[in-house]
């Protein structure tokens, strides 16, 4: 295990273990506060149902596909959800961002709009202080919603991190959901 000593110590630049397919590698304060932080009171993960549709090999490339559907549409009140605004999701750390070649999002699953993926935080929806891949698309009612990501290397597949946004009575929210991964989920410990 590697230890990191220092005279002085600066709390905010902290140094943690990060268990990864039981391999421990070191995490600064900032990624492990993104990772344990509270989401808001009126979060409600389960408000979007988030499915891995596809992972295939086309082309050459590997495209995923994920759905998402409101489960309980509505105003934000009593348990329901408004529309979904726009979503992003963290890629595992095994991923290589020149791997990816494209994006798009469609309401149907047939008619793609594609647009010019980036990977960096988004500072307007306040819960993710990490970078993300954004996809400004949201859904309408209990329709599903689909969001393809295409990437020339195979990955595989694990669960990730990840933000949604939606009216404003619903705040932004974090949640888990299966991704481009590097193997499985990541456990976080400090070592002291």
């Amino acid at each position: 295990m590697l230890t990191i000593t220092s005279c002085q110590r600066d709390p905010s630049e902290e140094t943690f273990a990060v268990k990864k397919d039981g391999i421990t590698v070191a995490a600064s304060e900032a990624t492990v506060q993104a990772k344990k932080s509270p989401a808001p009171e009126v979060c409600n993960p389960s408000a979007y149902a988030i499915t891995l549709e596809s992972h295939t090999q086309v082309n050459g490339n590997w495209e995923w596909i994920w759905s998402i559907r409101n489960t309980n549409p509505g105003n934000g009140s009593n348990g329901t959800a408004q529309d979904l605004s726009n979503w992003g999701m963290q890629l595992g750390n095994c991923v290589d961002w020149t791997s990816v070649v494209g994006a798009a999002y469609s309401s149907d699953g047939a008619n793609w709009t594609v647009f010019a993926p980036s990977y960096q935080v988004n500072p307007g929806q306040g819960c993710l202080t990490t970078p993300v891949l954004k996809f400004d698309f949201g859904t309408t009612g209990i329709a599903k919603s689909y969001y393809r990501l295409t990437v020339n290397q195979e990955y595989g597949e694990g669960s990730v991190f990840g933000y949604y946004k939606s009216g404003s009575n619903t705040s932004c929210c974090t949640f888990n959901f299966i991704g481009i991964g590097c193997g499985g989920p990541v456990e976080f410990e400090i070592v002291e």
